[in-house]
């Protein structure tokens, strides 16, 4: 007995003389400090492409309603990369004032700002009069399309950048109104608008029509004039 605890006090010791050796075989003895160093210059020349509206992360998917759009094929640094084509299909005319959706599921804008000097932007849209396709003096009166309940996003979902603005707008005829809006340190990098609901019908992106003014068999289309400033609203 007396054996088997003389063995135990010497293992101990033992392991107590390697934990104290270890302890001042790690000590440090010199340290320095080394400089990690990057340059960056503004971007430009570069072509951005369309993202995915819903989720920027996952592969493009057309749009049934907007099939033939690649893109603007515009230039950086500041860049409108995308612009939806809105389809409002084929109605019965009525007697009473009428709002239709668009049958697009995830209309956008997409915009990239490389800059790399985040002074901000802003991006505007004009829209002409609905005219008739067989007959150019033959337009929807007062018909206003309308842009509402926005979702602003970014193409990385890393970016640390603050997202611009965007609002509801209400376009009548010739009027111009600001759909995204970048005020200094905002908006740096790839940024999308969406008008979005998920369903078939999109609520989001209308059309009002009035009473008396569609013609039977009449095709009628407007153009939207967008423009990107270098400059915030």
């Amino acid at each position: 007995m007396k054996n088997k605890l003389l063995i135990s006090y010497v293992a101990l010791t033992s392991s107590a003389l390697l934990v104290n050796l270890t302890e001042v075989e790690a000590s440090t003895t010199s340290q320095e400090t080394s400089e990690n160093i990057i340059t960056f210059v503004g971007g430009g020349g570069d072509i951005t492409g369309p993202v995915n509206p819903e989720d920027p992360d996952l592969p493009i998917v057309i749009d049934p309603a907007d099939p033939n759009n690649p893109g603007t094929d515009n230039p950086g640094p500041l860049s409108l990369d995308f612009v939806s084509n809105i389809q409002f299909g084929e109605k019965k005319v009525s007697g009473k004032d009428q709002v239709y959706s668009a049958l697009n599921k995830a209309p956008y804008v997409q915009v990239t700002d490389v800059r790399g000097t985040n002074v901000g932007w802003s991006l505007s849209v004009t829209a002409s009069e609905f005219v008739a396709t067989n007959d150019s003096t033959e337009v929807l009166k007062g018909a206003e399309l309308s842009f509402k309940n926005p979702t602003v996003k970014a193409a990385s979902k890393g970016n640390v950048s603050t997202p611009p603005t965007s609002n509801d707008v209400t376009l009548l005829n010739t009027e111009t109104q600001t759909v995204m809006n970048a005020n200094v340190n905002q908006g740096s990098g790839t940024w999308l608008t969406t008008w979005t609901t998920g369903t078939d019908s999109n609520d989001n992106v209308q059309l009002k029509v009035y009473a008396g003014s569609a013609k039977a068999n009449t095709t009628y289309t407007a153009d939207l004039k967008w423009a990107l400033s270098d400059a915030p609203k």
